[in-house]
């Protein structure tokens, strides 16, 4: 890994030893804010565009495989690290603030190719052509507006509630590029769970060693259809631990509720649809989470986002006056005082941008949506905007139900335009991917925005270089989508495109009067019902949204923070000292964890389109039946937990003053 060169190295130790802030400003930055370091070079800029195009591609064939994309950002910042490590050799250095805009421009080609395979892609199911300008101008809206749109909540979300909403895959991103440019003990315990994460992805994915998803439904008296399992995989356990035992555990609880309540309820009913009807209990149950709980998730979500926007007014308001300041100019003096790591893209260009795009919706032809479509658009992509970019801050960019906000969004857009004489499927699918599109990027951008919150960069620099990437990202989309169709088809067994059929089904559905508002209502009641409760609504939806084996795994995570945490308490000693160095530690194992499942994705992805690999999706299977795989998957699980408390454990006495940190 690269390391920073003497001057900013400097500047980071100068930058710890002051760690006294007010909790508005939040914690003292890597590089502080009245120093200047490279970030928005050319060198960034070439590398990020490169590496942005070679995650779209393979999010794009990834998704559309197996129903999820990897997160870019921690590769990004691997590769852009080891990148600028070869550079130096020749004399080109690279600094940490580089680094992470090239991560910035990467990952926004990730979460512009879940946005469209999710969405875009489900008109082939409604037999139309993939249409690659078609595709480049709505991935290019959609995108800008998730860029836009979280410009305004960036303080709200990311600096004073700093403490609220750990961003798990930002915080991580900022921990492996902190420990390369530091060069000390971090690299070590990042290398720790790279290395264990890697190979422990590699037996599971690349040779079918074990299974990672251990799961199993049972009967209880004449109850039928309980369901329990996870998907136990590095990376889902590295969340679980970043963002805590309380945010994991709404998460699962809402797991609990779809999973050991609603779905046994209804499989018990009668209500498993007539595919599944002979299959075994474990099919049935996700069968009915497929044809009914999701649309309950969803609901919740509604009435969660609604109420997150009410939250958050005071914000927005604020947001909206600096714009009209700005825009009259009486708030260029202000602009001109704020600190460097203050300073995003003037507010008159959100507001302007925003206002163009509107009406290039309604006006561009390849777009669509129509006027109505285009209103529908706007503020679903605004709502869900906010949405996104607080659940990312929650659960992580892994977790967020960009194909749920999509859902919603068809069911919502769907309904109007049935209102307004619109038969079209397709206009309600293109309506619903500028959401999608916009609510993924969103996501992602408040991810980076963390990241660069924490080394001290500067925010409108990374917004110029999301959106950099988002006009790259739009531009190869359509080509890529187009090259997979005629390669293998979408909806074939090699790309099955999961979500996107989905979208297609219910948007058809919907003009036709055939969608699950019960379910919706339920969950729109389920959500108000928390709300006075004075409960984290969202958290529960993403639990109910999710399948039950994304959300254990992610409280084992949790669970396994608390413990740590409560072991470490019961030998602190006075000052904290012995707590903070663990947590710190446990952080940087974790990212460590993160890195190494998301690069073996794309070994694997590698592999996948290449053509190597059996039905089961493993390019080197060893022929393990069944049974032994759960077993050597209960054994591989338990090696995993082992590994990671003693990696964060290990000479924790003798090193807890020397290496803690102030996140």
């Amino acid at each position: 890994m690269a390391h920073g060169p003497p001057e900013e190295h400097q500047q980071a130790n100068d930058s710890r030893t002051v760690r006294e802030r007010s909790a508005e400003e939040g914690p003292s930055p890597y590089v502080p804010a009245g120093k200047r370091v490279a970030e928005l070079t050319i060198k960034a800029v070439v590398i990020g565009l490169a590496l942005n195009v070679v995650m779209l591609t393979a999010n794009m064939y990834l998704g559309m495989r197996s129903g999820m994309t990897i997160s870019a950002s921690i590769p990004a910042a691997v590769i852009s690290m080891g990148l600028f490590y070869g550079l130096r050799r020749i004399g080109v250095g690279g600094t940490i603030l580089e680094n992470n805009i090239v991560q910035t421009m990467t990952s926004a080609g990730e979460a512009l190719a879940a946005g469209v395979i999710f969405t875009i892609a489900g008109v082939t199911f409604l037999d139309q052509p993939i249409d690659v300008v078609n595709t480049a101008v709505v991935a290019a809206l959609g995108g800008l507006l998730g860029i836009l749109f979280m410009i305004p909540m960036r303080r709200y979300l990311i600096v004073k509630r700093h403490e609220e909403l750990p961003y798990p895959e930002g915080t991580a991103c900022a921990d492996v590029l902190e420990a390369g440019s530091r060069g000390d003990e971090g690299v070590k315990l990042i290398s720790v769970g790279f290395l264990v994460s890697f190979v422990y992805m590699w037996l599971a994915n690349g040779m079918a060693a074990f299974r990672t998803t251990l799961e199993t439904a049972f009967t209880a008296g004449e109850t039928e259809g309980f369901a329990i399992g996870g998907d136990f995989t590095p990376a889902l356990v590295g969340v679980g631990y970043i963002i805590g035992p309380r945010i994991a555990g709404y998460v699962f609880g809402g797991g609990l509720i779809a999973w050991m309540m609603l779905i046994p309820l209804l499989i018990t009913g009668g209500f498993v649809p007539e595919s599944a009807a002979d299959a075994a209990l474990m099919a049935q149950a996700n069968a009915v989470w497929d044809a009914y709980i999701r649309y309950v998730g969803a609901g919740a979500m509604i009435v969660g986002g609604f109420y997150a926007i009410v939250s958050m007014r005071g914000t927005i308001v604020d947001a909206l006056g600096t714009a009209v300041a700005e825009i009259r100019g009486s708030g260029s003096a202000a602009k001109g005082e704020r600190k460097r790591t203050q300073r995003d893209l003037p507010m008159k260009i959100v507001v302007i941008g925003a206002v163009l795009i509107a009406l290039a919706l309604v006006a561009v032809p390849q777009v669509q949506v129509g006027l109505l479509g285009g209103f529908i658009a706007v503020i679903a992509a605004f709502l869900f905007v906010a949405v996104s970019a607080y659940l990312v801050g929650v659960v992580g960019s892994s977790s967020n139900p960009v194909s749920g906000m999509a859902v919603a969004t068809i069911l919502i857009a769907a309904l109007a335009l049935r209102s307004a004489g619109v038969t079209d499927p397709v206009v309600v699918l293109m309506t619903a991917s500028v959401v999608a599109i916009a609510a993924a990027v969103a996501g992602d951008t408040s991810q980076d925005l963390k990241t660069g919150y924490l080394l001290g960069a500067t925010p409108r620099n990374q917004q110029i270089a999301q959106v950099i990437g988002i006009a790259l990202s739009a531009l190869f989309a359509g080509w890529v989508l187009y090259f997979f169709h005629q390669a293998y088809g979408i909806g074939s067994d090699t790309i099955p495109a999961p979500q996107a059929g989905m979208m297609a089904l219910i948007s058809e559905g919907v003009l036709t009067g055939t969608a699950q508002w019960g379910m919706i209502l339920i969950g729109a009641v389920f959500a108000f019902v928390l709300i006075l409760m004075d409960v984290p609504v969202l958290p529960f939806a993403v639990g109910i949204y999710l399948p039950i084996t994304l959300a254990t795994p992610i409280f084992l995570g949790g669970l396994l923070r608390a413990g740590i945490d409560r072991y470490v308490a019961r030998r602190d000693d006075k000052d904290g000292t012995l707590a903070e160095h663990a947590t710190s530690r446990g952080r940087i194992v974790a990212a460590g964890l993160i890195t190494g499942e998301a690069i073996m994705g794309i070994v694997i992805g590698t592999f996948y389109i290449a053509g190597i690999g059996n039905s089961d999706g493993a390019p080197f299977p060893l022929g393990l039946d069944a049974g032994t795989q759960t077993i050597l998957g209960v054994v591989a699980l338990v090696a995993l937990v082992g590994l990671f408390t003693a990696s964060v454990l290990r000479n924790a006495p003798d090193t807890a003053a020397g290496n803690a940190t102030d996140r």
